[in-house]
């Protein structure tokens, strides 16, 4: 008479089986995503990954001004009450209202997968003014394959002039958004010099880019004269697939 085999160990029972300190210790290595995966493995892990510690790890980490305020202002109390979780599922709302007003803004003002210099311009400077938009939220937010190239741009070109992101580091999270080969191209318009009494006739310059392209020391030299104000501005229309924006010279 054969015995039947044993049934293979609970991976219930192994999960509940490690200690809460190291589950959390794990946990607190992650990213938000990551956080919210693991924590739908298993219920021991969904303890770990709900902890208190964990969230306020990815709070500070995310908006590090709003959680010294919250600090400062005796918030540690109201963050005990409400737990850090739902402060950050809370901000996280917060953040994505404001950004989503300059993202409005931006497609409301493009025509045909083009937009004006002054547009743009102005977009930068309404996300220079908002409060703790570090990187994470530049990468949620701006660099999203759900987004336009021109978004992704602008997200790219506030990363590295705003938030000082080094170009190697811009280009990584470009990479792990999957929009790094995302192309736009660029034109530029050199005003006629005047030469002995005459003026001579504008130039105009047509130059395609992939985003990650943008991050090289070639790339460095458009966002540079993106970063000096625009003296005209010229609507380029999208074709095919390639979103389209003006580049000035002054």
């Amino acid at each position: 008479m054969e015995l039947s085999p044993s049934p293979p160990p609970s991976t219930e029972g192994r999960w509940a089986d490690l200690p809460d300190d190291i589950a959390v210790a794990i946990a607190c290595r992650l990213q938000e995503a990551d956080v919210c995966a693991l924590g739908g493995c298993s219920r021991s892990w969904r303890r770990a990954c709900d902890a208190n510690f964990v969230w306020e790890g990815l709070f500070r980490r995310r908006w590090p001004a709003a959680a010294a305020a919250v600090a400062a202002g005796g918030g540690a109390g109201a963050s005990r009450v409400q737990g850090w979780k739902a402060l950050y599922i809370n901000h996280h709302g917060r953040t994505a209202v404001a950004v989503s007003r300059v993202v409005e803004f931006v497609e409301s003002s493009s025509h045909d997968g083009s937009l004006e210099a002054e547009y743009y311009l102005k977009a930068m400077s309404d996300l220079a003014l908002m409060k703790d938009i570090g990187f994470v939220n530049v990468q949620f937010f701006l660099l999203s394959r759900n987004r336009s190239a021109i978004i992704n741009l602008i997200g790219l070109h506030y990363s590295i002039a705003c938030l000082q992101m080094l170009p190697n580091e811009v280009e990584k999270a470009l990479q792990a958004c999957q929009v790094a080969e995302r192309k736009v191209c660029v034109s530029l318009l050199k005003l006629g010099r005047w030469f002995y009494g005459f003026r001579l006739p504008d130039e105009y310059e047509s130059h395609k880019f992939s985003l990650s392209g943008l991050t090289s020391d070639e790339g460095a030299k458009v966002l540079v004269i993106l970063n000096r104000g625009a003296v005209h501005e010229k609507i380029i229309q999208k074709r095919s697939t390639q979103e389209r924006i003006p580049v000035w010279r002054v």
